[in-house]
C-alpha cells in the first residue's frame, strides 16, 4: 500500500499509536487514497455516510443548505482530520453537510466496515473514537444553541461572551477574521460591521480590528437570556 500514513500520527483519532502500529492496522483492510482539486465535492449533504473520509493534507469547507435553499457555512476542516466522524454509524447515517475542497486535497477513504474492524482490534483507537464523537456532539450542541439566536446582536453577544470566558478577560482577541465570523453567523460582512458599530456607539463594547473590549457585560447577558 503506497500511502503515506505519517499525517495520521498527528490526529486525535490515532493519538497514542505510533506509525508502525498505524501501518499494521491498515495493512489488512481495504482503503484508498484520493486526490481532489479545489472546488471538488468530497461528500454531498444527505448522501449515505458509508465511509470515513480522512484528510491527509489540505482543507475543506463544510456547508449546509436549509429548506429555503440558503447555504450556511458550518466550518473549515483542516488536515489531518476526518469528516463527519459522528455520522458514520446509525440507522440513517448520512453526511450532514456538503464538503468542498478549499484547495488541493489528499484524502484517505476508509469503508465503514474497515473502520469497525480497526475499532474492534485496537482498544486505544476505540476510546479515541468515542472521545472524538463525544467532543463533536458537544460542539454541535453549542453550534445549534448559537444558531437559535435570531439577531446579529444576539449572535455577537454570545460569541464575544464565550471568548471572554475562554480567554478569562473582558478584552478579547478574535480568532477569526470578521469575514470568517460573518460567514459563521450566516450574515454579510457589512451587516456584521454595522452591528459592531452600533454596539460600540451604544457603549456596549469597544471594537478595534480583532480586539473587542466588553463594556456592559450584564447588558450583553440580558440580550441572550430571552
Amino acid at each position: 500500500m503506497n500511502i503515506n500514513l505519517t499525517p495520521l500520527t498527528q490526529c486525535n483519532l490515532f493519538r497514542s499509536l505510533n506509525e508502525q502500529e498505524i501501518n499494521s492496522l491498515f495493512s489488512t483492510i481495504p482503503v484508498k487514497q484520493q486526490q481532489f482539486k479545489k472546488g471538488e465535492i468530497l461528500a454531498w449533504q444527505d448522501e449515505p455516510c458509508n465511509r470515513l473520509i480522512f484528510l491527509l493534507n489540505g482543507s475543506v469547507k463544510a456547508e449546509m443548505t436549509d429548506p429555503t435553499g440558503k447555504i450556511i457555512k458550518v466550518e473549515d476542516i483542516h488536515a489531518p482530520n476526518p469528516l463527519a466522524i459522528l455520522f458514520l454509524f446509525g440507522d440513517n447515517n448520512r453526511f450532514p453537510v456538503q464538503a468542498t475542497a478549499n484547495e488541493e486535497v489528499t484524502a484517505l477513504i476508509i469503508p465503514r466496515s474497515s473502520v469497525l474492524k480497526m475499532l474492534m482490534e485496537n482498544e486505544s483507537l476505540l476510546k479515541n473514537y468515542l472521545d472524538i464523537s463525544a467532543n463533536f456532539a458537544t460542539r454541535l450542541s453549542r453550534r445549534l444553541h448559537f444558531m437559535s439566536f435570531r439577531t446579529i446582536r444576539q449572535k455577537v453577544s454570545v460569541y464575544i461572551l464565550e471568548l471572554a470566558k475562554e480567554q478569562q478577560s473582558d478584552t478579547i482577541e478574535l480568532r477569526m477574521s470578521k469575514s470568517a465570523i460573518a460567514e459563521y453567523f450566516g450574515v454579510s460582512r457589512p451587516s456584521l460591521e454595522r452591528e459592531l458599530t452600533h454596539m460600540q456607539q451604544e457603549g456596549l463594547i469597544e471594537s478595534e480590528r480583532r480586539r473587542i473590549t466588553i463594556k456592559e457585560k450584564n447588558k450583553l447577558i440580558k440580550l441572550i437570556n430571552f
